[in-house]
């Protein structure tokens, strides 16, 4: 075998070509968790169409016409991850301010237009904030099968020559050439096998901790025609934060001590923009009728990102192989659109006691588009996600009765539809991950079940609280499922329940 020499001439345009984005990651990036103020989490979030709450705001902008009065007010929440199924979750409890919230009431005196109503609200629509670990024993596939797949079609000179500076290399395989992972089948020069033998046993095991969190920060505008029609409009500006480190060590059983492990980090950050377009309907004053838009969000992201295989008693040219990295601070920048919300509500106002809400929501994941640096379309994981992704269906529902004048107690429940295509866990699809990374998990159905309470302190000063338990169900899988030997790869660690309570409490003053 040539001997294989590492060379780290490496241009940023090579950044942009060889470490491409996936197609998981950009679902990560365009679904939200259930946010807002205790009172509109207590209710599901179902607040499309009773509006006066900032929960509704961020919903359907019209919501802020509702207004009679100035607000101001603060959402603090503390929230624990749960243990379930297969797969260990780590205890993880947070603190964090989630909203600061301001509304402007200004009443008009003359004409139509009874108000004309200004807001402000910071938001932390999603956390990323989750730590797992699964292991197996005696699997039948290795990720060395699966990288020997990917590798096929490369030249055995390309991958000596430079891996990290040919686009149209993985790096993932230039790990595995260095690392001693992959050898050159047998009388061809660009097809590769696994350094194991066929049949030989592997038991793996990955831990995952990932960190972070979307804020949006909302501009809003809107009005009250005649206590009948409610208009508003959103500018919104959203950051993304996103920390992942992972580690995959596989073990061979037939050779005691030798195996090799997988380190990887990903560092996603982004800014984005998007638009939100409201209206709500009062024919009578017991109902209210709803009808919201929000554009995509158009990002600007940038990805940093590093990688090593450290092999255990695997030789090249009988000398042991030592540790072997990617390339120091290596980034991308690209764009993303996520796709545009359609979000239908009715509510039931029965006087001074009671609400009921109902909103359905439709997105269509299959939208998604990501651009390079240069805007031009990425073809391949577009055409991707178009294939993968489907239009998706959230429902949300709350109930409210006010006990006393003072004391009010509510239910609701909301239940989010997961994005794939049935035929993303076909056998031999290649699921496309970002970078060196193999793993991946494809979420569930989410479903929240919610409950509070809210006070009146006084005439102006109220407090709320809220109890909200989210559980989902995800399947984890170590690398793609790919054929391997006429076969399909072992590579599905199985289903886990992905839980997490959260208590939250909002504080807020009228004026």
């Amino acid at each position: 075998m040539m001997k294989r020499n590492l060379l780290f001439i490496i241009a940023f345009l090579v950044y942009v070509l060889s470490f491409g984005q996936g197609e998981l990651d950009a679902y990560r990036y365009s679904n939200n968790d259930l946010s807002g103020t205790a009172r509109g989490q207590a209710m599901g979030g179902a607040f499309g169409a009773l509006g006066g709450d900032v929960t509704g705001v961020a919903i359907n902008p019209a919501g802020i016409g509702i207004y009679r009065s100035s607000e101001i007010l603060a959402n603090m929440s503390l929230a624990s991850s749960l243990t379930g199924g297969n797969t260990i979750q780590e205890s993880n409890t947070k603190f964090s301010f989630d909203n600061i919230s301001s509304i402007i009431y200004y009443p008009l005196i003359k004409g139509s237009m009874l108000s004309l109503n200004f807001g402000f609200n910071y938001n932390r629509i999603k956390s990323f904030d989750h730590t797992y670990s699964a292991s197996s024993a005696g699997m039948k596939s290795s990720l060395t099968d699966y990288i020997a797949l990917s590798t096929n079609g490369i030249y055995n000179s390309s991958l000596d020559d430079d891996p990290y500076n040919n686009s149209n290399i993985p790096w993932l395989s230039g790990l595995a050439w260095y690392g001693g992972l992959i050898n050159p089948k047998e009388n061809s020069s660009n097809e590769y096998v696994s350094l194991l033998d066929e049949n030989e046993l592997v038991s793996p095991s990955l831990k995952v901790s990932e960190k972070g969190i979307i804020e949006s920060y909302d501009f809003t505008i809107g009005s009250n025609i005649l206590d009948k029609f409610y208009w508003g409009a959103t500018f919104s500006i959203t950051d993304i934060s996103y920390r992942m480190t992972s580690n995959y060590d596989e073990k061979f059983l037939d050779v005691s001590g030798s195996g090799f492990n997988l380190w990887n980090y990903l560092e996603t950050q982004g800014s984005g923009f998007q638009f939100k377009l409201g209206v709500i309907y009062r024919p009578v004053d017991a109902l209210r009728i709803g009808l919201s838009y929000h554009t995509p969000t158009w990002y600007t992201m940038t990805d940093y990102f590093n990688a090593s295989i450290t092999p255990r008693d695997i030789y090249i040219d009988d000398k042991e192989v030592g540790k072997q990295y990617t390339p120091d601070d290596a980034y991308i920048n690209y764009y993303f659109r996520t796709p545009g919300t359609l979000t239908f509500s009715i509510a039931a106002v029965l006087g001074e006691r009671a609400s009921m809400s109902l909103d359905y929501e439709n997105k269509n994941y299959s939208a998604m588009n990501l651009k390079d640096n240069n805007r031009y379309n990425l073809k391949d994981v577009n055409s991707l996600m178009s294939e993968d992704y489907k239009s998706t269906s959230t429902v949300r529902a709350g109930v409210e009765f006010r006990f006393t004048p003072m004391f009010s107690g509510r239910l609701g429940y909301a239940w989010a539809q997961n994005p794939y295509q049935s035929d993303i866990k076909a056998t031999g699809k290649v699921v496309e991950t970002v970078g060196t990374i193999p793993h991946y998990t494809l979420s569930g159905d989410v479903n929240y079940l919610t409950a509070g309470v809210g006070f009146r302190f006084t005439s102006r000063f109220y407090g709320d609280f809220a109890l909200v338990f989210r559980t989902q169900k995800d399947d984890l899988y170590y690398f793609s499922p790919v054929v391997v030997n006429g076969a399909e790869a072992d590579s599905f660690q199985g289903t886990f329940t992905n839980q997490t309570l959260k208590g939250l409490v909002t504080l807020g003053y009228k004026f």
